[in-house]
């Protein structure tokens, strides 16, 4: 029995390094994959749960154009317009506020047709403008204060 245990401390004190050596990964792949899907749930949380920032889109009000010296208004080629009521709407627009349709001046020829259509009928002139997002800021904090954030 003494023999026995004797053998078994010899073993506990003097192991086979080469045997251990071998057995390393075996110890090391499991810690490894345990940071690896640590870190990745801590990632995937903090994409989950992360404030996103609230968007207000700007209001797409007709402007009043520029008068020349005689008060007659000055409409930008290229930017939609409603002449009956003289104002001046966002790039992209074709309808005004009451639903009549928009009037554009040709950038190429300076022809005036719908701003619906997408190409001019006098030089051949195709316009596909997109509109454009504009965003605005908040005027302050969001309603709450500090507790909110």
């Amino acid at each position: 029995m003494i023999d026995e245990l004797l053998k078994l401390l010899a073993l506990i004190i003097t192991p086979d390094w080469g045997a251990l050596i071998v057995l390393l990964p075996l110890f090391i792949a499991p810690l490894v994959l345990l940071w690896f899907f640590a870190t990745g749930g801590g990632w995937s949380l903090v994409a989950l749960t992360k404030r996103r920032a609230q968007l207000t889109y700007a209001d797409a009000t007709p402007t009043p154009p520029q008068r020349d010296a005689e008060g007659r208004p000055l409409y930008p080629a290229g930017r939609p317009y409603d002449a009956r009521a003289a104002a001046l709407y966002p790039v992209g627009a074709t309808r005004s506020i009451t639903g009549e349709p928009l009037l554009l001046a040709c950038p190429g020829c300076s022809a005036v047709r719908l701003a619906e259509m997408t190409s001019c009928s006098a030089c051949g002139m195709e316009i596909r403008v997109r509109p454009r997002v504009q965003i605005e800021r908040p005027a302050g904090p969001p309603p709450g204060g500090a507790a909110r954030a």
